[in-house]
């Protein structure tokens, strides 16, 4: 295997040490990149609250929902199969391989896109009365979605990732936030509606796709072999990918089960107004954690390539400290939501939204949860056991369901953040007894 090969594989031909060395270096670009998106996501969220008022940023908050959650039910996780057959590819020397496991993931985002829009212009008739929309509204939802859905796509982060360049993935990143900031300024000053800002975000999404597109294509590491014998023999020689795929597709669409279906239900039961001061504190409580969140982007490159080359105490180490670090910063979190969430909230949408100061303590206990079990995800989808990650997100999303079918019609939109946590809470038990377990086989 060539030196330049070993350097991408994660081979350790510079001892155990360089492990850290290149987990260090790419959370640097990730944790820049990631906290300037987080700033940037809470600017241009407090543009579109103060320039559109509570009720018409609700009914902006309620479209934008609806696409995001049918791109969020139909793509596939595909980045996330680049790198767990795709390191074991390029540690064997084997790009013709990966040329083959690259066409097969990026016509699964190609077919996922086109499918999700025909969903999301088919389903608007159906959840626009539950909503309130009316005919010109569901108009919009429908052209929206299905915008969104043709601008989706994970292939290219994927190699990004595996080939280590976490530095043009943190720039093509920054495409997105950048043009909804750029675009909501200029939507503030010419005085646009709903209509305006839901452009402005499908237009970012097409200008971060290709960017990243672009930037895999460049680097020319891996070429992409597209065709049906292609597709044929990526799957034979990945076995379970189909599995893999669609297990990963499947958990990462009830990871954000709550967020999606709970600002809809929100919206259904208690108005746009509810829904969209639900959705503010819900993303305030998810930028805080972005950044460190990103830990997760740079860790499952690093595990799997380690799996691959059967560095088992390497591994280990690597998954308890990292562990400590984000428990750390999630008690943080929460005292920084309960003694300050209220004046932040108020600081950054105004006034008219300091009651969802309640939405942003409960969100963000639910989000340092998560936080706290960040590394659990990638540590079992590094050993194949991606099963096991559905599992507990099927459960925790039947959790939720239940808590919010309960919790919604006695104590309103609040219900919907308790729902979260006790969801989050149950994930995190599932998979910490898991990792426990796989430790103790590995041991």
């Amino acid at each position: 295997m060539s030196s330049e090969l070993k350097r991408d594989a994660g081979v350790n031909a510079e001892g155990h040490e360089s492990v850290f060395v290149r987990i260090g270096r790419n959370i640097g670009w990730l944790l820049g990149g990631r906290a300037f998106s987080a700033i940037v996501s809470i600017a241009y969220l407090a543009i579109a609250a103060r320039a559109l008022g509570p009720a018409r940023f609700g009914a902006f908050v309620l479209v934008l929902t609806y696409g995001q959650l049918i791109a969020n039910l139909v793509q596939f996780q595909s980045w996330k199969g680049v790198i767990r057959f795709g390191a074991i590819h390029v540690a064997q020397n084997r790009l013709d391989r990966l040329a083959r496991l690259l066409g097969f993931t990026a016509t699964l985002d190609w077919a996922s896109a086109a499918v999700g829009a025909a969903i999301a212009i088919v389903a608007v008739p159906l959840v626009g009365p539950l909503l309130r929309w009316s005919v010109a509204e569901q108009g919009t939802a429908a052209i929206f979605g299905a915008v969104l859905l043709l601008t989706t796509g994970a292939t290219p982060t994927g190699l990004l990732r595996l080939f280590d360049r976490f530095d043009l993935l943190t720039w093509t990143e920054a495409i997105s936030p950048l043009v909804r900031l750029l675009g909501s300024l200029v939507a503030w000053w010419l005085g646009g509606g709903v209509a305006a800002y839901l452009w402005v975000w499908a237009l970012a999404a097409f200008g971060q796709m290709i960017g990243q597109w672009a930037a895999a294509l460049l680097i020319g590491r891996s070429k992409i072999a597209i065709g049906r014998r292609s597709f044929a023999l990526a799957v034979s020689e990945n076995s379970r990918l189909w599995r893999f795929m669609l297990q990963t597709n499947l958990s990462n669409s009830l990871s954000l089960f709550w967020l999606q279906t709970g600002t809809l239900a929100v919206g259904s039961a208690a108005g746009a107004v509810q829904a969209g001061g639900f959705r503010i504190a819900d993303r305030m409580a998810k930028g805080v954690i972005k950044p460190v969140e990103t830990l997760t982007r740079a860790l499952y490159p690093e595990m799997a390539r380690l799996v691959a080359t059967d560095e088992r105490a390497v591994l280990r180490k690597v998954f308890i400290r990292t562990s400590w670090i984000a428990a750390a910063f999630s008690v943080a979190i929460v005292g920084i939501a309960g003694f300050a969430g209220g004046p932040i909230l108020a600081l950054v949408a105004g006034k008219e939204f300091a009651f969802a100061s309640g939405y942003l303590f409960l969100l963000a206990i639910s989000a340092a949860i998560d936080l706290t079990g960040f590394a659990l995800e990638p540590f079992h989808n590094a050993h194949g056991r991606s099963g096991r990650v559905l599992r507990s997100r099927a459960v925790g999303a039947a959790v939720y369901a239940v808590l919010l079918g309960i919790l919604l019609p006695t104590i309103g939109a609040e219900g919907a953040a308790w729902a979260s946590i006790g969801a989050s809470s149950v994930m995190f038990l599932q998979l910490a007894l898991s990792t426990v377990q796989i430790l103790g086989i590995r041991r």
